[in-house]
């Protein structure tokens, strides 16, 4: 099979990617736990050594803000609960997630860029706005005037005083910088709505409902991969909301890493999601059938041959495709969809001949 310069790069990067790993024994020690991956377990290492050593501060703390990275608040709350103020950014943050807005207060630096974001939030959640305003000068200090949450918090704050007009150009300054941002996304909308542009305000808010669902799915998948990192399905799932969401760079980062946590036939529906991706998305059908004619070396299954085999048509490259189908068939003589697409393939090929430099052998299953 003959590859573009570009595709041909890739399908080496993969095979890197899938070749089979050393064998390794389990790290040991809850850091290394952590750091390679195994999160639960390191969390459950770093549990018993406090309960074998309650005294130590060091430990406790650390275990607490590992709980914080995967969403245990409340436990992480629990672990610090003997600790003194070196705790107050746990405890201000955590108190702050489960919605314990005034006594997080106490807890959240209004110099730190994160915890002052937070401190801004939780102020404006118990409607004291004038605290909140003077905080989000400082804020803007400490994160930058340009910042996109300092700009949606702004617009925000223009849009509860009524001023939706003013409020316009700071929400869509903030989705330049992250076009994803719901909360100036429904702002944006509403100030549009109720500046006098309601078509276009309609058509923000539209919008907004559309991507809030994979917004919340893709949060969703994130904190289960902070738990478990190293669950393919979990990076797969993230990486099939983000294409949902145009995030095609981190969407194919996400297959890559779920491709190389996988073997076997768990690997097939995540190389085909993968190649619509890269066919679809990227408009790249060489890429997309290196991919499947990698996988198809590792695992065997029609679906590779004959998905490789829909690209090269839907490229207009019947010839090569025909090959795949035939491949297929004589693999699983009996599959009359296979039959079907291999017929549909030979009448085009004889309609139109595809271009001299087309790849024209298929990767043989194995």
């Amino acid at each position: 099979m003959i590859l573009r310069p570009r595709a041909a790069a890739w399908a080496g990067a993969l095979l890197l990617g899938l070749a089979p790993a050393a064998h390794q024994s389990q790290p040991v020690g809850p850091q290394a736990l952590w750091d390679s991956g195994h999160h639960a377990e390191a969390l459950d290492a770093w549990a018993a050594q406090l309960a074998a050593h309650p005294d130590d501060s060091a430990l406790r703390l650390a275990l607490a803000e590992r709980q914080l990275d995967v969403s245990r608040f409340s436990a992480a709350l629990e672990t610090v609960a003997p600790l003194g103020a070196e705790a107050d950014p746990v405890r201000g943050r955590a108190l702050h997630q489960l919605y314990r807005y005034e006594e997080a207060l106490p807890y959240l630096r209004a110099d730190d860029p994160f915890e002052g974001l937070l401190l801004v939030d939780a102020l404006l959640a118990l409607d004291r706005t004038d605290e909140a305003d003077a905080q989000l000068v400082v804020l803007a200090k400490v994160r930058g005037e340009d910042d996109e949450q300092v700009l949606s918090l702004r617009g925000r704050r223009l849009a509860d005083q009524g001023r939706y007009a003013d409020a316009v150009p700071l929400f869509r300054a903030a989705l330049a910088l992250d076009p994803l941002d719901r909360q100036a996304l429904f702002g944006l909308g509403q100030a549009l709505l109720r500046s006098g542009q309601r078509d276009e305000g309609q058509a923000v808010l539209q919008h907004h409902r559309a991507i809030l669902p994979l917004l919340d799915q893709r949060d969703f998948a994130l904190q289960s991969l902070s738990l478990d990192p190293l669950h393919a399905d979990g990076h797969a799932a993230l990486g099939d909301v983000e294409r949902q969401l145009g995030l095609l760079d981190s969407a194919e980062q996400r297959y890559r890493q779920a491709l190389k946590l996988t073997d076997g036939p768990a690997l097939v529906p995540i190389a085909l999601r993968f190649a619509r991706l890269l066919a679809e998305d990227r408009h790249d059908p060489d890429a997309a059938v290196a991919l499947l004619d990698e996988v198809a070396t590792h695992v065997t299954d029609p679906r590779l041959a004959v998905r490789a085999g829909d690209v090269l048509l839907e490229a207009g490259r019947a010839e090569p495709a025909r090959a795949r189908f035939e491949a297929a068939v004589a693999r699983w003589p009996h599959d009359d969809k296979i039959r079907e697409r291999l017929a549909k393939a030979t009448q085009a090929a004889h309609a139109a001949p595809d271009a001299p430099d087309a790849p024209s052998e298929p990767t043989p299953p194995r």
